[in-house]
């Protein structure tokens, strides 16, 4: 009996798979304004979009360095940022899928042929959960060229796995406790 309760709260705690590590992607835009970066409030295109580095849970993923074109990435604006985010601002199209939804912007810098923008949003990758994380995207006026990168450091289960220990150790200490309280029986061969 004991052992099945084990193995069901074992079946019943499954552990979720979060995404660690993080992906950077590169490619060319062009902005409201008259294109001019430091006046900007939105982004009207994006071109040549790929991606340029990748660690963690996305190295071994079939997620593919490939030519300028392997990811398509969604226009937005960031004065005023849409209040929903932007589900997805990129997802890759070929290999393994993988996007990223933009949750919050939280600063701006602005200025000097230059825009740096930060803020939170979700990953996503075939065979993982949808896990938080950070992005950065910086751009620059001279080449007309982004760059954007999101990650997520590993994330803690909230305790769940010495809730299970503990468990399973109470578990043991009752049955342990159990077989003590048995009367044993004297068996002598005559």
């Amino acid at each position: 009996m004991i052992a099945g309760v084990i193995t069901a709260m074992a079946v019943t705690s499954v552990q979720a798979i979060p995404i660690v590590g993080g992906i950077s992607l590169s490619g060319d835009y062009t902005v409201n304004a008259g294109g001019n970066l430091n006046t900007a409030t939105a982004f009207l295109t994006f071109t040549g979009v790929e991606v340029t580095s990748m660690g963690g849970s996305y190295v071994g993923s079939g997620v593919t360095l490939t030519t300028p074109g392997s990811v398509t990435m969604n226009i937005f604006s960031f004065n005023p940022f849409p209040a929903l985010g932007l589900s997805p601002l990129w997802t890759t199209v070929s290999g393994t899928l993988a996007s990223f939804d933009l949750l919050s912007l939280i600063s701006v810098v602005q200025g000097g042929d230059a825009l740096t923008l930060r803020g939170t949003g979700m990953l996503y990758l075939a065979g993982y959960d949808a896990t938080p994380g950070s992005w950065l995207f910086t751009a620059n006026q001279g080449g007309g060229s982004f760059s954007f990168s999101s990650s997520n450091s590993s994330i803690p289960d909230g305790g769940s796995t010495v809730m299970l220990l503990g468990a399973a150790l109470s578990a043991l200490a009752l049955l342990r406790k159990k077989l003590i309280a048995l009367p044993r029986r004297d068996f002598r061969c005559i």
